[in-house]
């Protein structure tokens, strides 16, 4: 007995082969035991097994080897008997009578120290089972792997036939050497397969870094694979690059007749493209799909490369390739793998393999009758054939395994091609906008004037400067500002042809280069078309943006004949027309640049405007229309510029929010305004609410409430004395964040109010929410004010919408007493302007104020005449 299990050690140390191994088995086991017939069976995937190896002793019994055996022989009862519990079974026909021999506890699965033995009758169907196969005694013992079922020991005898202890011990010895074998079979199976694909992945890795063009290298890399994965065709589908590269497609062998296969709704969830958020404008997106389904395919994952895989086995089974089912008709395809080629969530492409279906021969024990009525053993166990056609062929964890190894050394090698070529479009390209940046648009440009030189054609050079852009970025977000950055450079070049040359120069500047016009006015009319293109509003996040531009033009050879002049010259029409109104184009004149110096010098002195004190405050008085009373004063910045007099707003503080000196300005305003009121106040003075005006910048400090009571407590001005005022363009700009503000300025008691209404682009919806005080109807609805007019709808209009959101209304740009004579009889509740006085310096305030204490307290109507 011990020789036996000595040989049986012997032949697995020396033997690598599991087939010469379980061979010799059987026959040291039957020798051994001394019976007619030992075989070993192996189980498949599908339940049913195999005799894979077998030992008979004469002609007693026939022999079963190669023969298959349906799942149905062996119970599931049974087979959870033997993982479970190591149970051996011993049956004697004769006797009807079965021992279980248990080495484990069925639950723990702990094992035992004395084996459990049982005693049961034997089923009659099992008992016409054997005797149908003419054996009289059988024993089975469990061989198990990886605590799995892989296959069973079966001893056969035509006689009766009991078992001793030792001869269980061992038998049971053998069977765990066999265990052993088959773990060390399993593990070099593993090695070989390694083996395989590490000689495959080395040839893959020399075509992905060869020398060759990218399209014959992943059509080889695409060929390695389908022969590797024994496949008949497949596809190497690459998305577009970030840099501007189209996508590819290379495909090979068998294929289905839909062309566009990847862009198909399953290709797409598989590759994890979200197909219903696409920024694409075509195709149109796809419809998007329920999560796929596994129960006709597999998804394979690991977590070293946590990247799905699809390996579907029968396309024609899978619900969600139903619709795709006929571009597969006429093929011979009926497996597919899909290999993303991707990493967590970024994919860039997909490798598909295709597999055609095969024709499959077994060879079974007797033909089984599937009829459920039928639950009589076979009587025949003669070998019955049975060939199959059309089956699909499965696709097996170390070919998964391959085919994701694959897939990730093709995106890494993508990828690392994409990064080198990112760094030299990086090196020319805006990286927001993808625009050609400075360097390479200077590059383009010399290239541009040596040809028209040489061709002794013209060319004109565009600087293109976005309108109130800040405004945009200090209300919104620099988040919206670059998509508007990015939706403006989009309309800039579907203004343009091929052949121009748009390019981002810096923050909102754009420049442009015209090849070979041939004259003036069609640069014109290209920037025409340009201003044209603005006029629909741009939608950024929620937010519905109306935006304007300033373009100025240069001409070569008549502006400059290289390209550093004629980028200043057409930078410098580009401030004349943002000076003469923004929203327009101009083109370069030689006097345009003793302007540009003068602004030069303007914004120079502007930098030290507040050190020496040359900013003053004007105030103009708004009047109650009911009792002609002064209830407020609106502060208006005016520069006292030692050579150029007193200058106006207009003429400096889009100056100071160029050059970012609006911020000092602003602060010095409020505090001034603030400090004047109270003084006044103090000297017994009729108490009044003093205007200020905030800039778009000062209005984004998220310190401006604080700021302001800062302000109210170094001055010592009571706040309900103060009032703030923001434009409409201002408030809509980030509707929410001026709630937030207005709504803490109104809880310190601070008085709010909108300014210029009607000019801008507000809805009423937003407008009911701003906590207001006071609206201001601006002095373009006033200036042409008479009764049956367009503008006397207009502002009757204004009037009582401002009553009814509770509002009190102010008019502005009062010039004549009919304006003032029907704003009374509307119910306007105080006018501003020149009808009652211009604006005038503090020390003209007083006189002001005590004159309104002559003025009755009456509430009938009066009138300066």
């Amino acid at each position: 007995m011990q020789n036996a299990l000595h040989r049986m050690t012997n032949r697995i140390r020396h033997s690598l082969e599991l087939r010469e191994i379980l061979e010799a088995a059987v026959v040291e086991i039957r020798d051994f035991i001394n019976v007619d017939r030992v075989k070993i069976y192996r189980f498949h995937a599908d339940g049913s097994g195999e005799v894979v190896a077998e030992s008979i002793d004469g002609e007693r019994l026939p022999t079963l080897l190669g023969l298959n055996f349906p799942a149905e022989d062996i119970p599931e009862q049974a087979r959870q008997l033997f993982v479970k519990a190591r149970a051996r079974i011993a049956v004697d026909v004769v006797s009807q009578q079965q021992i279980c021999s248990q080495l484990d506890n069925m639950d723990t699965g702990a094992s035992l120290e004395i084996e459990q033995i049982r005693y049961h009758p034997v089923d009659a169907c099992h008992v016409e089972y054997l005797q149908n196969m003419g054996v009289c005694a059988s024993l089975v013992l469990p061989i198990l792997h990886q605590q799995q079922l892989w296959g069973l020991l079966v001893a056969h005898h035509t006689e009766s036939r009991d078992y001793s202890p030792l001869e269980l011990q061992i038998l049971q010895l053998l069977v765990d050497q066999l265990s052993i074998a088959i773990a060390q079979a399993h593990l070099l199976i593993q090695m070989r397969q390694q083996v395989t694909q590490e000689a495959t992945l080395n040839r893959i890795n020399q075509w992905l870094h060869s020398p060759q063009d990218l399209a014959t290298i992943h059509q080889s890399v695409l060929s390695e694979a389908i022969a590797t994965l024994n496949g008949v065709g497949g596809r190497l589908y690459v998305s577009a690059s970030p840099t501007g590269q189209v996508a590819h497609l290379h495909h090979q062998g068998e294929q289905p007749t839909l062309a566009d296969l990847e862009e198909s709704p399953f290709w797409q969830q598989a590759m994890g493209m979200d197909i219903t958020t696409s920024e694409r404008e075509s195709p149109p997106a796809l419809t998007p799909l329920t999560p796929l389904s596994a129960a006709n395919h597999n998804v394979f994952e690991t977590a070293d490369a946590p990247v799905r895989i699809y390996s579907i086995d029968d396309l024609y089974q899978v619900s969600e390739l139903a619709d795709l089912a006929i571009a597969f008709e006429g093929t011979q395809i009926r497996s597919l793998l899909l290999v993303p080629l991707a990493y967590r969530h970024q994919c860039i492409g997909c490798l598909t393999i295709f597999r055609a279906e095969i024709e499959t021969e077994r060879l079974w024990a007797g033909r089984v009758d599937q009829d459920p009525r039928n639950h009589r053993p076979r009587a025949s166990f003669e070998a019955w054939r049975e060939v199959r056609q059309g089956v699909a062929q499965a696709w097996q964890p170390h070919e998964l395994k391959l085919a994701q190894t694959i897939g990730t050394h093709l995106y890494m090698s993508i990828m690392q091609r994409r990064i080198e070529e990112a760094m030299r479009h990086q090196a020319s390209h805006d990286p927001l906008t993808g625009l050609p940046n400075r360097l390479l648009f200077n590059e383009r440009l010399a290239l541009a004037l040596a040809s028209a030189h040489q061709s002794g054609s013209s060319l004109a050079v565009m600087f293109i400067d976005m309108d109130r852009f800040k405004v945009i970025n200090d209300s919104l977000g620099h988040d919206t500002g670059d998509l508007l950055l990015r939706q403006f450079a989009q309309r800039l070049t579907h203004s343009l042809k091929q052949t121009d040359t748009v390019a981002r120069w810096g923050g909102d500047e754009f420049t442009v280069i015209l090849p070979q016009i041939h004259s003036g006015q069609q640069a014109t009319y290209i920037a025409e078309r340009i201003i044209q293109s603005l006029q629909t509003p741009f939608s950024c996040n929620g937010h519905d943006l109306h935006m304007t531009t300033s373009v100025g033009i240069a001409i070569a050879p008549y502006d400059g004949q290289d390209a550093e002049t004629l980028l200043k010259h057409a930078d410098t029409a580009m401030y004349r027309a943002k000076q003469q109104g923004k929203n327009q184009f101009q083109l370069y004149a030689p006097e345009m640049n003793e302007a540009a110096l003068d602004q030069l010098v303007l914004t120079n002195d502007l930098h030290h405007a507040l050190r020496r004190h040359e900013l003053v405050l004007y105030y103009q008085p708004q009047v109650d229309l009911q009792t002609g009373q002064i209830v407020g004063l609106e502060a208006l910045v005016r520069w006292q510029h030692p050579e150029r007099g007193l200058l106006s707003p207009g003429q400096f503080i889009p100056l100071a929010e160029e050059t970012g000196q609006i911020h000092a300005i602003s602060q010095w305003v409020l505090h001034t305004a603030c400090t004047h009121n109270y003084a006044w106040q103090q000297a017994g003075l009729p108490p009044v609410r003093v205007a200020v005006n905030l800039s778009a910048q000062q209005f984004q400090n998220h310190d401006l409430p604080r700021l302001i009571q800062r302000t109210l407590l170094e001055t010592g001005l009571p706040p309900q004395h103060l009032e703030v005022e923001i434009t409409e363009t201002i408030a809509i700009a980030n509707p929410e964040k001026a709630i937030a503000i207005l709504q803490q300025l109104r809880q310190m008691g601070v008085q709010t109010a909108l300014d210029d209404f009607g000019t801008g682009y507000s809805s009423l919806s937003i407008l009911q929410q701003f906590p207001l005080h006071q609206l201001k109807i601006d002095r373009a609805f006033i200036r042409h004010l008479a009764p049956g007019t367009k503008e006397a709808a207009l502002v009757r209009a204004i009037v009582n919408l401002g009553h009814g959101l509770g509002l009190t209304l102010v008019a502005e740009g009062v010039e004549t007493v009919e304006q003032q004579t029907f704003l009374q009889a509307i119910g306007c509740n105080a006018m501003q302007g020149y009808l009652f006085s211009q604006p005038v310096s503090a020390a003209a305030i007083p006189d002001l104020l005590q004159a309104t204490l002559a003025r009755t307290s009456s509430t009938k109507a009066w009138n300066l005449n």
